[in-house]
């Protein structure tokens, strides 16, 4: 037998009840995870715009493991390191209708026609690790202040080398936001250090066969006493650095970025002199914290326009107490 139809009175008791359980929730912590008046889960895309760089394992783990906390649904999309492929996994998350986007894309710039796509069927997007260029429009940059990444690493060879020394320059894949500001903040502190020359740059793609194979190249172009320093943008650097080594340069200082553990144990060995910290963890988590947070309205815990993390530098001094960021 059906049920008989609610009476006007008997609607507004129950609606009346409903409001009152979900401000009740809502007084006692509970963290909604989607639209509670439709029973509806968010939905949330991340494209990365190279899953299989390594950095990007725990980054990816650090999203899924919110998710999964948050109870909200993760479409994860690989770019494979091109740009038309980071562009249509984009276009796939708007026709699929996802309440928002994460995007750590390989071109700031090249990025951004699919992002105002974005913009303009109203899916708020958040730029995560790599930044995203000018004309798209962003909820907030999470992750490293690159600029500062770049003057923490000039500040690591002035305290390796000295005021006086002849560096080589390895980038990451050229035209990445990391890579672009990383060396904006390298030669910000340099510009008033006339006695360190840059002697030669190339990059390593973030790949850490290229690296050695410039590195090779380096060390044959540039006999002892020649040059001083290495500079990696990225952990690539500490392969060759161990190559360096067994090869008897071990009177080149390697700096290098992030802290895998690869790179901990070059550093506690001697191989690397230094590097700075940069954990893709914590900014997995965040973004996908940040969205939540922005789709139920708590827009006031999203650091705006960008939500820095922090990047302390490793030496030899303090290795031994600080856990590789990913890696073993």
């Amino acid at each position: 037998m059906q049920n008989k139809p609610y009476s006007g009175r008997r609607r507004l008791i129950h609606r009346a009840l409903a409001a009152a359980l979900l401000c009740a929730a809502t007084t006692h912590g509970i963290a909604w995870a989607g639209d509670a008046a439709h029973g509806k889960k968010w939905v949330i895309g991340s494209m990365i715009w190279n899953t299989s760089v390594p950095f990007y394992a725990n980054f990816i783990k650090g999203q899924t493991d919110a998710a999964a906390k948050l109870k909200v649904e993760l479409k994860m999309a690989n770019g494979k390191g091109d740009l038309a492929t980071e562009v249509a996994a984009i276009r796939q998350m708007i026709a699929d209708h996802v309440d928002a986007i994460l995007v750590t894309a390989s071109d700031a710039q090249g990025i951004v026609p699919a992002i105002k796509l974005a913009n303009a069927a109203g899916i708020p997007v958040f730029a995560v690790n790599n930044r995203v260029g000018e004309g798209a429009q962003t909820i907030a940059f999470i992750g490293a202040d690159d600029i500062d990444f770049g003057r923490q690493q000039a500040k690591l060879l002035l305290s390796s080398v000295g005021p006086k020394a002849r560096v080589a320059y390895l980038m990451g894949a050229v035209g990445t936001s990391a890579q672009l500001l990383r060396l904006q903040g390298f030669n910000e502190v340099l510009k008033d250090h006339a006695g360190v020359q840059i002697v030669s740059s190339q990059s390593s793609g973030w790949d850490a066969a290229q690296a050695l194979t410039v590195v090779q190249d380096w060390l044959n172009k540039y006999p002892k006493g020649s040059l001083d320093a290495i500079v990696g943008q990225g952990p690539e650097g500490a392969n060759a650095a161990r190559y360096a080594a067994s090869h008897g340069r071990t009177e080149l200082k390697f700096i290098v970025g992030d802290y895998p553990a690869d790179v901990r144990h070059a550093i506690q060995s001697g191989q690397v002199a230094g590097t700075v910290d940069q954990d893709p963890r914590p900014q997995g988590e965040r973004s996908v914290t940040a969205a939540v947070q922005w789709l139920n309205g708590d827009k006031s815990h999203v650091h705006q326009p960008n939500e820095y993390l922090p990047l302390p530098i490793i030496t030899r001094a303090n290795a031994e107490t600080m856990p590789a960021a990913w890696g073993q």
